[in-house]
């Protein structure tokens, strides 16, 4: 008896050495999505008893400023978050993402989005896999709206609501909440205004270096037209030193009408709010960004991510194989009736049941231009620059024009 419990023993501590254990970091929040990773997670880990995935959450901030150094070392995550864009092509470059594609075959490519699997290639070699879309839009609460007699479907131009929030105002209601403290929600003024008004042949032609690059004209008037809304004083008491988390559930709450947020925020406003529950879709409503008149840029343009998972240097082919299942469409599609995102999978938008995630989807179908957020898409650095001078734009403490000069710059010394 006692040589059979030894080999049971001996066995089992045969069968925990052969397992692999496969780290993968994403980020923590109050929404569906990390609900469904921890439970697919799970099911993977049933399924396959050789592999062990580790899944381990961070916050957003805290991911940000950590995710550069585990990189770095031999902690690095096997499979970690990414927003894709200019970041992403940093990573794969410095060697901090893992070549898959020659684990990838033919068959599972045909189950993907063309452009979310070209959202994470580098050089023709794929590092990541893309699982969901998102797009930042002006959601709104309807009964404040409503009280200050704003119709929010006719909000079509940068006038019309620079009017709106002044309507607003004059009725007593704070226009607009913003997590200034985290700067990147107050980039999504900036770059939609500087998309409105460059459009995307201008975007580009900065990219290249062409003329006065982010330093040209078009620039220098996005930072205007964002002065402008600040100097109507649209956003909360204290804006500047509330997180994105804090301001979002101030929306949630009922404390501002309008958020110019992405998708993801249906749910953060209301795990965020003091009842747990926040705005129900029948109160809330949503509209694209206006266009500014004369500006290059179209109405229908998206500002939004095509996010996705990075293989992390040395990660193990199992890695591949768990993020092969994750975003297959029959998950993907179950991602969607959960309405825990846009699923990019072959078919898997079919299982969107939130009436705002199909309007984002719709947008995103008849969007002639997708710009990644600025923050990602144009590096670390310049990204932060972004940030920094869209705070500081909207606490008055630099002019439009040396804002546009200081992109140009961490641009020229990227």
């Amino acid at each position: 008896m006692k040589k059979l419990l030894f080999l049971v023993a001996l066995l089992i501590f045969a069968l925990a050495q052969a397992q692999v254990e496969v780290n993968w970091l994403s980020l923590s929040g109050e929404t569906e999505q990390p609900l469904l990773e921890k439970e697919i997670t799970e099911r993977f880990n049933e399924m396959h008893p050789d592999i062990m995935v580790v899944r381990e959450e961070l916050e957003n901030e805290n991911f940000k400023a950590k995710l550069p150094s585990l990189l770095q070392t031999s902690d690095a995550p096997d499979i970690y978050y990414s927003w894709g864009g200019g970041l992403f092509h940093e990573q794969a470059a410095a060697g901090a993402a893992r070549d898959v594609t020659d684990l990838l075959s033919e068959e599972f490519l045909a189950t993907q989005s063309a452009a979310g699997i070209n959202a994470f290639t580098h050089d023709g070699r794929i590092y990541g896999l893309p699982t969901n879309v998102s797009q930042v839009a002006f959601f709104y609460n309807k009964a404040l709206v409503e009280q200050a007699g704003v119709d929010a479907n006719a909000i079509k131009t940068w006038d019309d609501f620079l009017a709106a929030v002044q309507q607003l105002k004059d009725a007593g209601i704070t226009p607009i909440a913003a997590g200034g403290s985290d700067l990147w929600p107050l980039h999504f003024y900036w770059s939609y205004l500087a998309m409105r008004i460059a459009g995307q042949e201008g975007i580009e032609a900065a990219k290249s270096g062409e003329g006065d690059g982010f330093a040209a004209e078009a620039f220098v008037k996005a930072g205007e037209e964002f002065v402008r809304l600040v100097e109507l004083e649209p956003f909360q008491e204290g804006f500047m030193s509330m997180t994105y988390p804090e301001a979002s559930g101030f929306f949630g709450d009922g404390g501002a009408a309008f958020h110019l947020m992405g998708n993801w925020d249906l749910g953060t406003q209301r795990g965020n709010s003091a009842d747990g529950e926040g705005l129900s879709n029948d109160e809330l409503g949503m509209f694209n960004f206006p266009v500014v008149e004369g500006g290059a840029g179209r109405a229908t343009d998206t500002l939004g991510g095509i996010n996705g998972f990075v293989f992390g240097p040395n990660a193990p082919d199992e890695a591949v194989s768990f993020m092969e299942y994750y975003v297959s469409p029959e998950v993907q599609l179950e991602a969607g009736e959960r309405s825990a995102y846009i699923p990019m999978a072959v078919g898997s938008d079919a299982g969107l049941t939130d009436p705002f995630l199909a309007q984002v989807s719709r947008n995103l179908a008849e969007s002639q231009w997708h710009q990644i957020f600025l923050d990602q898409d144009l590096g670390a650095d310049v990204g932060g620059v972004v940030n920094d001078i869209s705070g500081k734009l909207a606490t008055g403490d630099i002019d439009p024009q040396t804002a546009a000069e200081l992109i140009q710059e961490s641009w020229e010394l990227r």
